[in-house]
């Protein structure tokens, strides 16, 4: 599938919960032969997922992701992270609508109140992180500072 470079989404996740994640992807590879390796996070923010579905059409989205609530925080946020948005989904009745399989294991103590999940594959840890300094929102003149600290999913523009 092919990849937009008209837009990307920054987005915060608990460092516990990435980490879950590379376990649950890697598990996966053991046991999935053709469906798609893939994690899914909860979020409020579904007007942000529904404008990139809208954006994106029918192409993948870079994801770069702030690793929040870390052990040692940089002093300067930067995205740590990376991996291809595929899609969202709606809740049921605040809880993943999919397979658990798809869930980090450090999640199942979250309480149920996403509005909905999403979904990405080839989640990684960034050989060398970006500072959220050097990027813009979509459509924004201006970079963020070098203490901005996203406290939500936002669209920016393609790095």
């Amino acid at each position: 599938m092919a990849k937009t470079n008209s837009f990307a989404i920054l987005a915060p996740v608990p460092e516990m919960h990435l980490l879950s994640a590379l376990e649950t992807m890697e598990k996966l590879e053991n046991e999935l032969n053709d469906e798609t390796i893939k994690v899914a996070f909860g979020s409020m923010a579904f007007e942000v997922f529904r404008k990139a579905d809208e954006l994106r059409g029918d192409k993948e989205v870079e994801v770069l992701i702030y690793a929040s609530n870390c052990v040692n925080q940089p002093l300067n946020s930067e995205a740590a992270w990376q991996g291809l948005y595929i899609g969202h989904g709606n809740s049921r009745n605040g809880r993943y609508a999919g397979k658990s399989q798809f869930r980090p294991p450090s999640t199942l103590t979250d309480k149920p109140t996403w509005a909905i999940f999403w979904e990405v594959k080839e989640l990684k840890p960034l050989k060398s992180p970006i500072a959220v300094a050097a990027l813009k929102a979509l459509g924004k003149k201006t970079n963020f500072t070098s203490r901005f600290i996203p406290e939500g999913p936002l669209l920016i523009e393609y790095y």
